[in-house]
């Protein structure tokens, strides 16, 4: 039987995840585009770029949201800034043996915003379930 190992991507910056990080389930939302659950919206910013040495540690936590009043406040943000077409939530659990996250609130997405660091081998959007539309489902 295969054991996970909790361990994060060499190429994190150092001291990365932060020392002021949690562990937990965690019911959370992501802002996507698609109507279903797809992999490449759950690719941390540092990751696309592939620009690893010049990356904050921020830019490889995915980032979430735990309260739904603040999704509003992101949309409003990403209409803004020429990203019109997210504008759906997907709802997930993270837990304990996913990663890490740590709470990084925003003026732009809200107070609820967190950073999600996942470990090796996990796939971020398999703990994501549903897809609602901002303004009418939730």
């Amino acid at each position: 039987m295969n054991q996970r190992i909790d361990k994060f991507p060499d190429y994190f910056p150092q001291s990365c995840p932060p020392l002021k990080q949690k562990k937990g389930n965690l019911t959370v939302y992501r802002i996507v585009e698609s109507n279903t659950i797809k992999a490449r919206e759950f690719i941390p910013i540092g990751e696309k770029k592939k620009r690893y040495l010049s990356q904050s540690c921020n830019s490889f936590g995915i980032s979430l949201i735990t309260n739904p009043d603040d999704l509003k406040t992101a949309l409003n943000y990403f209409a803004q800034n020429d990203m019109k077409r997210k504008n759906k939530a997907a709802i997930g659990i993270i837990t304990p043996d996913s990663g890490v996250y740590a709470h990084a609130p925003s003026q732009n997405v809200g107070s609820s915003h967190i950073n999600w660091w996942t470990y090796i081998d996990v796939k971020p959007h398999t703990f994501f379930n549903e897809i609602l539309e901002i303004g009418v489902d939730i």
